[in-house]
């Protein structure tokens, strides 16, 4: 008989494979446009609500992540001071807009949004006023949630359809992907949407590789010389980049 550890087991792998076989090429894509934006002195501006913010802590100041992200962090939409009110406020109606509105966007700018649902207001206003700023905007979010529950903003849009770039976290809807006693339990959209980001983030540092650069990646500063590293990459974005 197979443990539920098992079964979560083969529903991450399933999903990791699906994501290899099916979303591969727009990441390869999207590697492609963030290596040029970053030649030409963008950033890529990332932004989560909920869980989803992990996303963005993922891709920012990581060992062996890349250096110029700037993350769009809004404490009330996180979850430590208060969960429950970060849910509610992420469905209210201009907030996204006044968030992205603050931000200096620029056309040569890369946007990722992390929504799971993509239906709520903040993340598809957020996405719209990216769009409107002339930034390419993408996004990472389920399909199948999407397609399964109405939009919940006042322009009728879900995420995937507004972005000029949606990649499918292939999680299935509710998130959660094991039924134990009647509940489900185990959600998938931290590790799908972890694995996109790092599948990326290899991409790119290979096309610096293959142009004969040094890609613009952050050591971790635990190891011997890593501060050192890290300091020239610090002093060039701490201007750009206010939470370094």
């Amino acid at each position: 008989m197979i443990d539920v550890m098992e079964k979560y087991h083969e529903a991450v792998d399933r999903i990791l494979k699906e994501i290899m076989t099916q979303e591969g090429e727009k990441i390869k894509n999207l590697a492609n446009r963030i290596y040029h934006s970053f030649k030409s002195d963008g950033l890529i501006y990332a932004f989560g609500t909920g869980h989803s913010h992990m996303l963005v802590e993922e891709l920012f100041y990581r060992a062996g992540g890349l250096v110029p992200v700037y993350p769009v962090l809004v404490s009330s939409l996180m979850l430590h001071e208060g969960a429950v009110r970060s849910s509610r406020l992420e469905k209210l109606d201009g907030y996204g807009e006044i968030i992205a509105e603050s931000l200096d966007l620029k056309p040569n700018d890369v946007v990722m949004i992390f929504s799971n649902s993509g239906v709520n207001s903040v993340p598809v206003e957020f996405a719209m006023v990216a769009k409107r700023m002339g930034t390419h905007v993408t996004a990472i979010t389920s399909f199948d949630h999407a397609n399964m529950v109405g939009a919940r903003n006042r322009f009728g849009k879900k995420l995937h359809e507004i972005v000029d770039l949606a990649i499918d976290n292939h999680v299935p809807y509710g998130d959660a992907v094991l039924e134990i006693n009647g509940m489900k339990v185990a959600p998938l959209s931290s590790i799908s949407g972890i694995f996109i980001l790092n599948c990326l983030v290899s991409e790119i540092a290979d096309l610096f590789a293959k142009s004969g650069e040094t890609p613009p990646v952050f050591v971790s500063s635990n190891v011997e010389g890593g501060d050192k590293m890290n300091k020239k990459f610090i002093e060039k974005y701490s201007k750009l980049i206010p939470s370094l």
